[in-house]
């Protein structure tokens, strides 16, 4: 009983390492019959994978060009303030009590007040018509609350309600909210991510085409040696494992040359987006692609080939 469980055990192990052999060898053979067929038709693979290399750039350089301008536009964009125009009948305390008010609203990161007097000595200095106010017998300016908000306020609707807020409290005649600028940077990066968006779509498709003709043509190529696969009674994996693996691996360099195209893109603008930072009065370098970026796009193009490569191949094995 106990050899006859010795002998059990044996057997089971020796079926699983002839198992992992033979899957090893299938996959080797596989991997062997793409970098021949690579070889044996380096010009053709060489421009298919550099017209895919083409096709995944756009979309990155996009991406990088809307990740680059977000950078710039909140480094460079100010903080969107609430002007709050506080009524002239109110005392000095009256004033300090709606200051705290308006300090306690969960939204109101600070308020700067400024006086009726500084707010003449800010309205002078800017405008510079001190003799036509000095022929006024009353200062006309109101005491005025500049109310930036908290960091996580910064987004249109919750400046549009802190402003309704505000507005309600007593003593305040007005309330402005200075979010055109921010409105309109909000639009502009939101349309150069749809922008970028479509075109990856686009350029998924294309990629997607490129690899499947590619696939296509080889499999055409190959007709004869699957039949005679097919007809020795070839598994189906067995067939499709070395078009699989081309897929994957046309994807693989094109996304490396890919990220390289990218790298060489931001190498070119980058004096150029450092002459315009200039006259902002500020230094700003692109940042190119992270290594999880970088990773993100080969693992995404190396499904699509695999994908289309799959799609080609099952159709054509259903045709046959």
């Amino acid at each position: 009983m106990i050899n006859a469980n010795v002998r059990s055990a044996k057997a089971t192990s020796k079926n699983k390492s002839h198992f992992l052999g033979r899957w090893k060898r299938q996959i080797s053979y596989a991997w062997q019959n793409v970098f021949n067929h690579f070889k044996q038709n380096i010009l053709t693979s060489l421009l298919t994978i550099l017209v895919i290399a083409i096709s995944i750039s756009l979309p990155t350089i996009g991406y990088l060009l809307w990740k680059n301008a977000n950078q710039a536009a909140h480094r460079w964009s100010p903080t969107p303030n609430l002007t709050a125009y506080i009524s002239k009948t109110f005392n000095a305390e009256q004033t300090n009590e709606l200051i705290e008010k308006i300090k306690s609203l969960s939204e109101v990161e600070k308020v700067n007040y400024l006086s009726r007097d500084d707010a003449k000595e800010e309205f002078i200095s800017w405008s510079g018509f001190s003799s036509a106010l000095d022929l006024l017998e009353e200062n006309p300016l109101p005491a005025v609350a500049i109310i930036i908000p908290k960091p996580e306020a910064k987004k249109t609707e919750i400046l549009h309600k802190l402003q309704s807020e505000i507005f309600k409290i007593d003593g305040i005649d007005d309330v402005k909210l200075d979010d055109s600028w921010f409105t309109r940077l909000t639009a502009l990066t939101d349309m150069v991510k749809a922008i970028v968006w479509v075109i990856a779509i686009f350029m998924i498709i294309a990629v997607s085409l490129v690899i499947g003709n590619s696939i296509r043509l080889s499999i055409f190529a190959r007709k004869q040696t699957i039949i005679v696969m097919q007809l020795i009674g070839a598994t189906e994996g067995f067939i499709l494992r070395p078009f699989l693996y081309s897929g994957m691996f046309i994807g693989f360099i094109s996304a490396l040359f890919s990220v390289v195209l990218s790298g060489i893109f931001i190498f070119q603008i980058e004096s150029i987006i450092l002459n315009v930072s200039n006259e902002f009065g500020t230094v700003f370098p692109l940042e190119g692609l992270l290594w999880d970026e970088v990773l993100l796009i080969v693992l995404i193009t190396i499904v699509i080939g695999w994908l289309s490569s799959l799609i080609t191949t099952k159709r054509y094995l259903k045709i046959s």
